[in-house]
């Protein structure tokens, strides 16, 4: 074989092994950060879980400002509640109604460790028990002084059936 043949299959086989075992650390590296972010999630996960009971608790506990601390200053309830001191008032008006039940659950959950996308189903309750309303849920959590709080809120109640 001439020699720059020789030459020439060394080089290409040098690189063809410096790319292998350049993608190789690669694909190493994708799956550890894989792992990671699997066990954030899980993580946040808990951590939304714990808010939402916390949510529960303040509700049947008729805590309209305990509740309204659970949301950013500027958050809102779409469609039409703005701020935090308005979400207080309308949290006084249900618990004023007697709905003081709710109990919610997370369907997925996407984002990082500063923001947050739930979509759950839920329901609420009069104080005997009795449902007010059932539906799915959107809610927005960013992170504030280290604590998970609701920057967005809206509710799609189920359709009744006729």
């Amino acid at each position: 074989m001439q020699h720059w043949k020789l030459k020439s299959i060394i080089k290409r086989s040098t690189l063809i092994g410096m790319v292998l075992i350049s993608f190789s650390a690669c694909i190493k590296k994708v799956g550890e950060r894989e792992a990671k972010s699997q066990t954030d999630m899980r993580m946040l996960e808990k951590e939304i879980e714990s808010r939402l009971r916390e949510y529960e608790h303040h509700l049947q506990n008729g805590d309209s400002l305990a509740l309204g601390d659970m949301y950013m200053l500027d958050a809102e309830i779409i469609p039409s509640t703005v701020g935090r001191d308005n979400i207080i008032k309308a949290f006084g008006h249900m618990i004023r109604d007697s709905i003081t039940g709710s109990r919610f659950e997370t369907t997925q959950l996407w984002g990082n460790d500063q923001l947050l996308v739930e979509d759950g189903t839920g329901a609420w309750f009069h104080t005997d028990g009795t449902v007010v309303g059932r539906g799915r849920y959107l809610l927005v959590w960013k992170k504030d002084d280290g604590k998970w709080k609701i920057l967005r809120d809206t509710w799609f109640p189920d359709k009744e059936k006729h």
